[in-house]
């Protein structure tokens, strides 16, 4: 009677030590993922849109008033841009996009207000790529605007010139940035060309400084657009 009891006691001491190896081994595999979890959140990059707005010239005529600025909601990045033209130049405004935090583009589009006197006839539009963001604007300028063509770029580049050097050395370098940044290695893309029915002028550009990204215009004006300039918001990467 006795071997016939330990004999049936051999297969539920081996259950339970399969079912306790089983338990570790899970116990294991959870640990280890939230472990990967909480690490990875460090490795995350965050962006973050600062509230602070640099202004670029593009350029124009000295003549004109201030006009209302157009400017993208909080949150919001540039994507395109539309312009009123007659003659000239006359009223110029923004389509945005919000801009979360891993660098990629929400859906809800919103087109900011004009900036400008009123006037013209005839709207062009210039659009980024989709995911891409304007960063700044090229084309040409006289006594008016002749031209502007939008210059974009990926969201996930922005920011990269930030890891080498601290905010304020990046302050004393922005004015030789500008002219130096994501459009320089090939990365950067256009838009089409917005070009007044007979234009001249002098080769004109502006550019968000590095790590900014365009959110507004600003402009002067009277009978049309004199002058022109690009509003920037600075995009803070966080960790």
């Amino acid at each position: 009677m006795l071997t016939s009891i330990e004999n049936q006691c051999e297969p539920l001491r081996g259950a339970s030590i399969k079912a306790l190896t089983t338990y570790r081994c899970l116990l294991l595999l959870g640990c280890l993922a939230l472990t990967t979890f909480g690490f990875s959140q460090y490795r995350n990059v965050i962006l973050l849109l600062g509230c602070e707005v640099a202004e670029r010239d593009f350029g124009g005529g000295s003549g004109g008033r201030p006009m209302q600025d157009a400017r993208c909601d909080g949150g919001f990045v540039a994507v395109g841009f539309h312009v009123q033209t007659g003659e000239f130049f006359n009223q110029a405004w923004l389509d945005c996009v919000p801009m979360r935090s891993d660098g990629t583009l929400g859906e809800d589009r919103r087109m900011t207000n004009r900036t400008g006197p009123s006037g013209g006839r005839d709207v062009h539009d210039a659009q980024c790529r989709p995911g891409t963001v304007l960063r700044g604007l090229r084309g040409r300028t006289g006594a008016s605007i002749d031209e502007a063509i939008g210059q974009c770029t990926s969201p996930q580049d922005l920011g990269d010139r930030d890891d080498r050097y601290d905010r304020s050395d990046r302050n004393d370098r922005r004015d030789r940035d500008d002219r130096n940044d994501r459009y320089d290695n090939g990365r950067g893309e256009t838009t089409n060309p917005i070009t007044i029915p007979r234009p001249g002028g002098r080769p004109a550009e502006a550019h968000c400084p590095s790590g900014s990204v365009l959110v507004g215009f600003r402009s002067r004006g009277g009978a049309w657009m004199d002058h022109l300039s690009i509003l920037c918001s600075d995009v803070q990467r966080t960790y």
